[in-house]
């Protein structure tokens, strides 16, 4: 009988919020963010950042794509310190430390957009590399 009781307030709690008040948090998905390359788009299957002090790493996974970025945080927008694109659509490519350009920008919700051109290399033309757009939007 108490297991029978002790199921019931279980239940009761659960259905009942535990506490819970407040509007449902406006958090967006990590599915709402972007990896694209050339013409090549992505979108994003999951999200990781990570902060410690004012290095903010950003990790994304497009399900069969990655894409990682490292920034450094505190000045009036981000400053990307390197950018690694893994199989976006088949190319990989890097961006920062004197490797093409990358610049970052976050707006007020926490969507950072890393933008630049990378030095690209595609599978399908082994030691050959070239320029291209790159771009990462995604939520933190």
């Amino acid at each position: 009988m108490r297991i029978g009781i002790i199921a019931v307030l279980a239940a009761a709690a659960i259905t009942s919020g535990c506490g819970l008040t407040g509007e449902t948090p406006a958090e967006r998905p990590a599915a709402s963010g972007k990896v694209t390359v050339g013409d090549k788009s992505q979108q994003t299957q999951s999200v990781k950042c990570t902060q410690d002090q004012l290095q903010l790493s950003v990790n994304v996974s497009t399900g069969t794509g990655r894409a990682r970025a490292y920034l450094h945080l505190g000045g009036a927008q981000p400053i990307v310190r390197t950018v690694n694109l893994e199989n976006i659509d088949g190319l990989n490519g890097i961006a920062g430390s004197g490797i093409g350009n990358a610049e970052a920008s976050v707006d007020g919700g926490g969507t950072y957009k890393i933008t630049g051109t990378a030095v690209v290399s595609d599978p399908n033309n082994p030691g050959a590399t070239e320029e291209m757009p790159f771009s990462i939007e995604v939520p933190c």
